[in-house]
């Protein structure tokens, strides 16, 4: 069964632990792991019943930390700049730093900056990308706070949930999808940022 981590230093440990935390996102929850510890990516498709990979987006704390793990150009660098106020997620061509396990067959990678407080909060103790995907089974709706996380994770352990603390979950439409690998960009799928390139 899930229990409650009290604390920010607690899901830090946790996840250096390889075990999956669940967390409030702008929109719902989340589910994350350390995205360089294969075993817990590896339970992470168990828990959400995938049939098969597939690579998970990943959570960076600023334009600083992206630029470690991913290729970015001048075009990337501004639009990033310019929509700072706005949640979007990136389709970007990787570095080499990344696992090939967090890499498609392109060579691309997924990512956004994170906006949420907690999520913010919690960069401030741990210091590398973290997995971001819904908090669900595979085809069941998104859970909105921690009582459904336990719900539907209540057979698995080694699963930490951490508490909305800063009412970051507000079930808002989901992020904004942008491939930046095409020129034009493309828009892979529609969210809260609206974009037309």
């Amino acid at each position: 069964m899930p229990i409650f981590a009290k604390t920010i230093e607690e899901c830090r440990d946790y996840l250096e632990r390889g075990w999956i935390l669940s967390y409030p996102t702008e929109t719902t929850y989340g589910l994350g792991v350390n995205p360089f510890n294969k075993e817990a990516i590896e339970y992470l498709d168990t828990i959400k019943k995938r049939s098969e990979h597939k690579n998970y987006l990943m959570l960076v704390k600023n334009i600083d930390m992206l630029s470690v793990y991913a290729e970015l150009t001048e075009e990337v660098r501004d639009f990033i700049s310019a929509n700072s106020n706005h949640t979007f997620s990136m389709l970007l061509k990787a570095k080499k730093k990344l696992s090939e396990w967090l890499i498609d067959k392109d060579g691309n990678a997924g990512f956004r900056i994170a906006k949420g407080q907690f999520v913010k909060k919690l960069f401030d103790y741990y210091d590398r990308p973290l997995i971001s995907t819904s908090a669900n089974p595979e085809s069941y709706p998104i859970a909105k706070d921690a009582e459904e996380v336990f719900a539907y994770f209540q057979n698995y352990d080694r699963i930490a949930v951490a508490q909305d603390l800063y009412q970051d979950v507000k079930g808002i439409v989901p992020s904004t999808i942008i491939d930046f690998t095409k020129n034009p960009p493309v828009v892979i799928r529609k969210g809260e940022l609206k974009v037309v390139f």
